[in-house]
């Protein structure tokens, strides 16, 4: 269970945090301030344990603490939603974090220590990688972000295009417009503003985009301030 993980706390994703759970263009990754990712597996018999690190960021950020830290998190979470294919099902099962992206149902958990988040995409479909495990070094994100505060949000495509907004009006728009098209477009969003109209705003749509009505209100969105990521595929 989720309150077993005393020193961790896991939680499922939200809808707009889809993009954290897959590989996007380089410059995000360094934006984001992405060290890399685990891929995990559990064999065939569902409880075996098979993974392999991927370098996704410089490697000064691979710090001892850093692997340190990391291990401690895998160690925890092997305690349960790591502990089997079927332990990864039921975890699933019971506790939601239904996200986009994927040829089947993926479902993503996300722990924030105070330097580090560590992004958990769980797939418990037997014959198939059944984890990716994305660590992000939050320090390096927070300087990125603070340099870019003037932008509302940014776009980007598969074929590597990518603009940047500062007029609200504008970045709604273009995802308005761009939102349908994301299977052949290759089109991301990141909403680079904690107003929580905006962010109000971007959950409509993606929403909207899916035929249902947004559960949260705005005044959740100030109560847990944060940028918006994308949908997209690792």
């Amino acid at each position: 269970m989720m309150e077993n993980m005393s020193r961790f706390h896991i939680r499922p994703a939200r809808p707009d945090e889809a993009g954290l759970f897959y590989t996007p263009h380089p410059e995000e990754d360094k934006r984001r301030g992405t060290i890399g990712h685990i891929r995990m597996d559990f064999g065939r018999s569902g409880n075996e344990f098979w993974h392999t690190w991927w370098p996704r960021g410089p490697e000064e950020l691979n710090s001892p603490a850093f692997k340190a830290e990391l291990q401690e998190v895998v160690d925890t979470m092997r305690e349960d939603v790591l502990k089997s294919r079927f332990a990864m099902e039921r975890f699933c099962y019971d506790h939601g974090g239904k996200i986009t992206g994927g040829y089947v149902q993926n479902y993503g958990y996300i722990v924030e220590t105070e330097h580090y988040r560590y992004c958990l995409r769980c797939n418990p479909s037997p014959g198939d990688y059944n984890g990716y495990l994305t660590a992000y070094d939050l320090d390096v994100q927070r300087q990125n972000m603070a340099q870019e505060k003037s932008l509302v949000g940014r776009v980007t495509y598969a074929n590597g295009d990518a603009q940047d907004f500062t007029d609200t009006e504008a970045f709604l728009k273009c995802m308005q417009e761009e939102l349908p098209y994301r299977p052949t477009t290759g089109f991301r969003y990141e909403v680079l503003t904690d107003d929580p109209t905006v962010r109000t705003a971007v959950d409509d749509i993606v929403f909207d985009l899916y035929g249902e009505e947004n559960p949260r209100q705005q005044e959740d969105y100030e109560l847990q301030p944060g940028p918006n990521m994308t949908l997209g595929g690792m």
